[in-house]
């Protein structure tokens, strides 16, 4: 029996795995107005109820269940932060699964001095240190795997020390590459 291509393709609207959040919000993200992105972009600073609400939508529209934004709330806030900072002004699509944060940031002439800064950080020094580093690589108009920045910033020890791994593996890697 030969398969249907297109039912294939038609996944139910209500069911987005984990694993397509961050592509989901990355293309929420790109499709915003200006003034929604710029409101993730400025979230930080203004700490205005309507840039959360600009979060929740985005979030919503991702399909992120309701109850993992309630239980995950500041950490898929920074991460809207973050995709509206990536994003910038050129509505470009902030996530990419195949460019690691690592690479991104020595591509970017990040120090090693500020890579391990934010590889050591932890609670809100982490939040902090990761906001200058999308900051920096926002400048390059690049996307970055949104996972990695999603995983260092959660609670589970393991997931986030992989991150970090990770991270440094891919900085390092880079670096010997371009030596």
């Amino acid at each position: 029996m030969a398969s249907n291509p297109a039912a294939a393709n038609t996944a139910p609207a209500t069911a987005a795995p984990p694993d397509d959040w961050m592509r989901a919000i990355s293309r929420h993200v790109h499709g915003m107005s200006s003034g929604d992105r710029a409101a993730l972009r400025r979230m930080e600073l203004t700490k205005s109820p309507a840039a959360d609400a600009v979060a929740i939508k985005t979030l919503l529209r991702a399909q992120v269940p309701e109850s993992r934004i309630k239980d995950d709330w500041t950490r898929l806030r920074l991460i809207g932060h973050f995709a509206g900072l990536l994003s910038g002004t050129a509505a470009l699509y902030p996530h990419d699964e195949h460019r690691g944060v690592g690479a991104a940031l020595f591509e970017a002439n990040v120090s090693e001095k500020r890579l391990l800064r934010l590889l050591a950080s932890r609670g809100e020094a982490l939040g902090d240190q990761l906001a200058l580093a999308v900051r920096i690589l926002s400048r390059e108009r690049k996307p970055v795997n949104l996972w990695d920045i999603y995983h260092l910033l959660g609670d589970d020890p393991v997931k986030s020390d992989a991150a970090r791994l990770r991270m440094a593996r891919q900085f390092y890697a880079a670096q010997a590459k371009s030596n």
